[in-house]
């Protein structure tokens, strides 16, 4: 089975080279990274360029043009030049630990998907990892030194979930990835992939895991064994409003269909 990381990227050199650098302790458990670019600018582009050849795995850069923030215009890109057969789908901003892209690929099963979360560094800690050489031991030790309580209840609300939809006493409207997951790209094919009528920010991601979640696929939790740390950044302006505009009425709207027409392939009647 052929593995596929594709990373979500926008503009963000800095924060791109570091989530790399956490992948060099799982180089031996993937094949291949998709930078799925967002559409930064020439000089951001001309830096990835000048530094991915430089790994020890092969990173393909898909770079679209800018029309605002697209992340799920980004995320088909990103599948689109993927060969692998499963696809483990990141955000730019992460730092990974030894063993966390092997939980993913652990979990792997057809009409499932693993769904993970994410501890939150702080800006002390994150600027930390960047003063000096990323290393399996500080990610570790900074990982270790967040609480885990938020992590355990995000497992156990993702079980309880699982159980209420098995009896049918949850709507598949609650749930959710997290801040990373993976799935067989088959899978995420015959929903025709994200609806690329998201634009703008937030929502792409709870509109796939309910077209999945009504086209019969499960979710499994990866969330206590794939450790991530999320890296501190200041928020986007788009992030604080997340909860509220086009995209949320969009998601809301009566009926949704479980392929989307705006997605991997255009136009499909």
């Amino acid at each position: 089975m052929k593995i596929s990381i594709i990373i979500c990227f926008y503009e963000k050199l800095n924060y791109l080279k570091y989530c790399l650098n956490s992948l060099k302790s799982c180089s031996d458990d993937f094949d291949e990274i998709i930078v799925s670019d967002d559409g930064s600018s020439e000089t951001v582009v001309n830096g990835v360029n000048a530094f991915i050849n430089h790994y020890p795995f092969p990173i393909i850069h898909a770079w679209h043009p800018r029309a605002g923030a697209r992340r799920a215009a980004c995320r088909n890109n990103g599948i689109r030049h993927a060969s692998g057969d499963y696809l483990i789908f990141l955000d730019a901003d992460f730092a990974v630990l030894p063993g966390a892209i092997k939980s993913h690929v652990k979990a792997a099963k057809p009409g499932w998907f693993a769904a993970g979360r994410c501890k939150y560094s702080t800006e002390e800690q994150t600027r930390r990892i960047f003063s000096g050489e990323m290393s399996p031991a500080l990610l570790e030790q900074i990982y270790s030194e967040l609480p885990e309580k938020p992590i355990l209840r995000e497992h156990n609300e993702f079980v309880r979930y699982g159980i209420l939809r098995k009896l049918r006493l949850a709507s598949p409207r609650k749930q959710t990835f997290g801040g990373h997951y993976s799935i067989f790209k088959k899978d995420i094919e015959s929903i025709n992939g994200y609806d690329e009528n998201y634009v703008g920010w937030g929502q792409e991601d709870l509109d796939v895991a309910l077209r999945l979640v009504m086209a019969g696929f499960r979710g499994t939790p990866v969330i206590k064994s794939a450790r991530i740390l999320h890296l501190w950044h200041p928020k986007e302006i788009g992030d604080k409003h997340w909860k509220e505009g086009a995209n949320v009425d969009y998601f809301f709207r009566k009926k949704i269909p479980v392929y989307c027409e705006n997605g991997l392939i255009k136009n499909v009647k």
